[in-house]
């Protein structure tokens, strides 16, 4: 199953996309949120790249509760699946900046471009651990979630 996962911020917007077997998680963009087009554009997007299925990082704290932020991620996300018929699923996002950022910089991407990649290295951290997930539960790539 191919699917979209998006990092959803107040002014950005990191993306990710898996490959149909659910192996990969790869980083894809930065956009700039802007609330109606952005939908428009990702919906766009999803029917371009053979899209089925969505991951949405939802904020949350250390103890599990949902940040302040968890309510505008989470209605982004069920606007976009509205907008695109797609399942939605929300993946708990705490800690992946920190984890992208780490990534990155194991993998000597100075630290400019690292800014620039950041929220896309996100979404693929948010994707991996999803796909991770649905791979320990023995979840066949070809199911929905």
């Amino acid at each position: 199953m191919r699917w979209l996962s998006i990092d959803h911020g107040t002014k950005k917007i990191g993306l990710a996309f898996s490959d149909e077997l659910e192996i990969l998680a790869s980083p894809f963009e930065v956009w700039p949120q802007e609330g109606e087009r952005t939908l428009e554009r990702l919906a766009r997007l999803c029917r371009e790249e053979g899209v089925q299925a969505l991951a949405v990082g939802l904020p949350r704290h250390k103890d599990g509760a949902e940040s302040a932020t968890a309510p505008a991620a989470r209605a982004f996300g069920e606007a976009l699946a509205h907008r695109t018929g797609l399942p939605v699923r929300f993946v708990n996002e705490h800690l992946s900046s920190a984890e992208a950022e780490r990534l990155l910089r194991e993998r000597g991407v100075r630290p400019e471009k690292r800014k620039a990649m950041l929220d896309a290295a996100a979404a693929a951290v948010i994707l991996a651990e999803l796909l991770e997930d649905r791979r320990a539960k023995g979840i066949p790539a070809d199911r929905l979630p």
